[in-house]
């Protein structure tokens, strides 16, 4: 056997104060999906004596890639780990070892540090986005930095200090750049013929097309997921929850209009989405042997994940902003867009009312982050600007945003949405995002009487974005001409709301390579509140300003 990626740590909902739980997969190649591999997983605490019983005994197969070609094919393993929680934080290392006197390949030398938060304590964490570049000119300008992951080493710093360290990592999206493949083989024809106008969207791929797409999207993730620098180790330290953006399958996934419904792309994403959920979610959802070809809208990645503290509660919203994002023809001829689909929608009402129907609602402070790959606020380029756009590749970097005119009403629905789970529910909702390459911080204010909590002026949400953690950030030239093109003043939605952007630091944008500290600070007297504190780790400039957020004044029970 050969180890062809990881490991890698995946996120699991924290209902239990005492225990501390996720999975740890590792992607080996020469692996019989029906024959676990001859690995134990051990933990080991500070003192280095092994803490036994943590780790599941046995691997289960959650992804089977054993059908591809060499040498990407294998199959994903994973491990469920339960480590006890102490009065204060602390640290355990775990290794893998061969047994039965098994040969394993590339297995890592080190012991990742893994940090275990406190009896009830809530997790501090780190957020990225944009891990990549989306074409060969700007990766190799990437490559010839002095740092080029820079950001990655300065996590991973935090992470491996003592009194710190992180408990969950965040992937707002664009956490491959998948762009390269659409320059080799098989794709070099269906774009050849996209560029010469003779594409027949349903004249359908070539015999095999599914699986070499598979096979390269499988190639990319333990390509650029692999290695001592970048995002790896990072990935084998902390556990993830990651959504998807456009370069995850290619760029500008759902805003090409007029190949939307082309058989070429329908294969394209399919093999995208088996990858992402394999490496991203850390399982298939339908175990195949030979994964069939998956449809877009087929199904939504929306996820969830709760963490039950003390004094507070956290709950992380991950929105897909991709699998159901196309467009559709009315009666007449009339063309809406869409951004989530309907099923989506769906999912998000169910648990915006299972989150208002517990227990702790209005009895126990509570945070809620909802992961948005887009911004919800940022520029907003007018239909004159994106007329102008409509035969530019701009076209669908500008389709692609909440900001676009044909999304806005999807947007304010959205905005709606998050005032009235935060009424329904007394909490606070914060917004992160990424995809756009600088560093921003947008406000959303209602005067909605149904959305201000009692005896306030007025109800808002903070998002912050953070972008990119690899990829660069605009030149000087570049972002000028993108404002000069764009608004950024206050903006009136319906429903009484309003947007706008704040400084971050001495500017307006943080133009600079960044990623995103979150932590929930406890109450420090009894008419406190536990408040979350947002803090942009820039590569250059050492920011002193960070975002608080307080959730609402209880409104049951003994608190305030």
């Amino acid at each position: 056997m050969k180890v062809l990626l990881g490991p890698m740590l995946y996120a699991r909902d924290q209902v239990d104060a005492g225990v501390w739980s996720f999975f740890v997969n590792l992607y080996l190649g020469d692996s019989d999906a029906g024959r676990p591999p001859a690995l134990r997983l051990r933990f080991f605490g500070a003192d280095g004596v092994e803490l036994a019983g943590v780790a599941s005994a046995v691997a289960t197969p959650v992804a089977d890639f054993s059908g591809l070609r060499a040498p990407v094919a294998g199959v994903l393993w994973r491990w469920t780990v339960q480590l006890p929680r102490g009065a204060e934080a602390h640290r355990v290392t775990y290794r893998f070892e061969p047994v039965d006197g098994a040969k394993v390949e590339g297995l890592p030398d080190d012991a990742p540090r893994v940090v275990v938060p406190a009896t009830g304590g809530l997790p501090r964490v780190a957020f990225f986005s944009c891990n990549g570049a989306s074409d060969a000119k700007t990766w190799n300008s990437v490559m010839r930095m002095k740092r080029p992951f820079g950001c990655w080493a300065d996590m991973k710093a935090q992470h491996e200090v003592e009194d710190g360290g992180f408990h969950l990592l965040l992937g707002g999206g664009d956490q491959v750049y998948a762009d390269s493949l659409m320059d080799h083989e098989p794709l070099l024809e269906f774009r050849k013929r996209e560029l010469e106008h003779k594409l027949d969207p349903a004249r359908p791929p070539p015999q095999g097309f599914h699986e070499e797409m598979l096979a390269r999207y499988v190639e990319l993730y333990c390509e650029r997921w692999s290695g001592e620098v970048g995002i790896a180790p990072m990935l084998a330290r902390v556990p993830g929850l990651f959504t998807w953006d456009d370069h995850d399958i290619f760029d500008g996934w759902g805003s090409h209009e007029s190949l939307q419904a082309c058989a070429w792309f329908a294969a394209l994403y399919s093999a995208a989405a088996l990858a992402f959920e394999a490496f991203q979610l850390g399982e298939l959802k339908t175990p195949v042997k030979t994964p069939a070809l998956r449809p877009p809208c087929e199904r939504h990645y929306f996820q969830t994940l709760r963490f039950v503290g003390t004094e507070c509660d956290v709950d992380v919203v991950a929105l897909d902003l991709r699998s159901g994002r196309t467009y559709r023809e009315q009666p007449g001829g009339k063309m809406a867009h869409e951004v989530m689909s309907k099923a989506q929608w769906a999912t998000l009402d169910a648990w915006r009312q299972e989150h208002a129907a517990r227990p702790e609602s209005g009895t126990k402070a509570r945070h809620v982050l909802l992961l948005s790959s887009v911004p919800l606020v940022h520029l907003r380029y007018g239909p004159g600007a994106e007329v102008m756009g409509a035969d530019t590749e701009l076209h669908d970097d500008m389709l692609d945003q909440w900001e676009s005119v044909v999304h806005r009403g999807e947007r304010t629905r959205l905005m709606v949405d998050l005032f009235t789970l935060a009424q329904a529910s007394c909490c606070a909702v914060t917004v992160v995002s990424g995809d756009v390459h600088v560093g921003a911080r947008g406000l959303i204010r209602s005067r909605n009487p149904e959305h201000i909590p009692a005896g306030l002026a007025e109800a808002a949400i903070e998002q912050v974005t953070s972008s990119g953690i690899v990829h660069p950030p605009p030149s000087t030239l570049q972002f000028l001409g993108m404002r000069m093109l764009a608004e950024e003043a206050v903006e009136d939605l319906p429903s009484f709301m309003q947007t706008e952007m704040l400084p971050v630091g001495s500017q307006r944008y943080l133009r600079e390579r960044n990623w995103l500290t979150m932590r929930v600070e406890p109450a420090r007297t009894r008419l406190s509140r536990p408040k979350l504190w947002l803090r942009w780790e820039a590569e250059h400039t050492a920011l002193s300003m960070q975002v608080v957020v307080e959730p609402p004044p209880l409104m049951r029970g003994t608190g305030v």
